[in-house]
């Protein structure tokens, strides 16, 4: 008789924070997951230490929007998510205050190409509830509503796959460039996709899991498109690594005023999130897509990429169509 596969059941993530809020003396904790607290606040304190030694670092870091992050590990059976704003205690020391909890993965690979869209409704409750804490005169009530959160999250239902897949083969190529396109910025999805694969393709020729720079990708204006094109970019970069064990860093985040997905390759390296705090910084730890005509210069001689360029010049092709063609060609 075969075996039955287990019956996946949706979690309870029970919430832990820490970090400076302005309205209390020192640094505050809350949580009995004392390895992850440690593992968080020695990236946090790591990237502090990086970031005050440049002369403008107070602004760059007043500067910074709250942000979402999670780690999810290539073949880890859990993954870490979270919300972090910048703060600081009564005496104006500047730190994050961070909330975060610990899933428990069955497929990673699935988890990784779905965790946007995943964890969406996880990070807006966490978001909703940080957000007095940064002005509250008093908040004893909400730290402990933090705190006591259980929040239900199913990291493998199956709706997860299906809205990816309805926004997959619904969307255009054309559509996905007007989602992209702010004023005076226009993304190419043509020649982003083309990017990707040509910078992860060495994952899979060597297995290596060294790529020292973050990926900087776009993400619409609009916060309700935002899961499913971070899903779509991921999906695209996920078969490289299979073959690697390698920790990946999510960001979801604002980058100069504009909406953006960082993907590092270091897990929790304080040089992934300085380069989202620090401008300049990232100008040398980041790689980005709003200049992408280096592409077509790399492609040349190479005829299964231009043969995938041409395809992917067609602008009503769907992004399902253009994900198949992108496999084909890279994977």
């Amino acid at each position: 008789m075969s075996r039955l596969a287990p019956l996946r059941t949706p979690q309870l993530a029970r919430i832990g924070y820490f970090g400076k809020i302005p309205a209390r003396s020192d640094f505050i904790k809350a949580g009995d997951n004392h390895a992850l607290v440690e593992l968080l606040d020695g990236w946090l304190a790591d990237t502090m230490t990086g970031l005050t030694a440049e002369p403008r670092w107070k602004l760059h870091y007043d500067a910074m929007r709250p942000l979402h992050f999670a780690f999810v590990g290539t073949r880890s059976s859990r993954a870490i998510a979270g919300h972090l704003v910048a703060s600081s205690d009564q005496s104006q020391r500047r730190f994050p205050f961070l909330a975060m909890s610990v899933l428990e993965v069955d497929d990673a690979p699935a988890f990784l190409r779905h965790s946007p869209i995943v964890l969406r409704p996880f990070w807006s409750a966490l978001a909703a509830g940080m957000a007095p804490l940064t002005s509250a005169m008093h908040p004893a009530p909400q730290l402990h509503a933090l705190s006591a959160n259980a929040l239900e999250i199913d990291p493998h239902a199956p709706a997860h796959a299906a809205s990816l897949s309805d926004f997959l083969g619904r969307t255009t190529l054309v559509g996905l460039d007007a989602m992209l396109t702010l004023e005076r910025s226009s993304i190419s999805a043509r020649r982003t996709m083309l990017a990707m694969g040509l910078l992860l393709q060495p994952f899979g020729w060597s297995g290596s899991t060294r790529l020292e720079r973050s990926l900087a990708l776009p993400l619409p204006r609009d916060p309700l498109c935002r899961p499913a094109v971070a899903a779509l970019w991921l999906s695209l970069a996920e078969p490289f690594l299979r073959q690697v064990d390698v920790e990946l860093a999510l960001l979801m985040c604002e980058l100069s005023g504009r909406p953006a997905l960082v993907l590092g390759f270091a897990g929790a390296s304080p040089a992934t999130l300085r380069g989202v705090i620090d401008p300049q910084y990232a100008e040398t730890q980041q790689i980005t897509f709003d200049s992408t005509a280096w592409v077509d210069d790399m492609i040349r001689g190479d005829h299964k990429v231009l043969r995938l360029s041409a395809c992917l010049e067609q602008e009503l092709l769907t992004l399902e169509s253009a994900c198949a063609l992108f496999y084909e060609t890279f994977t």
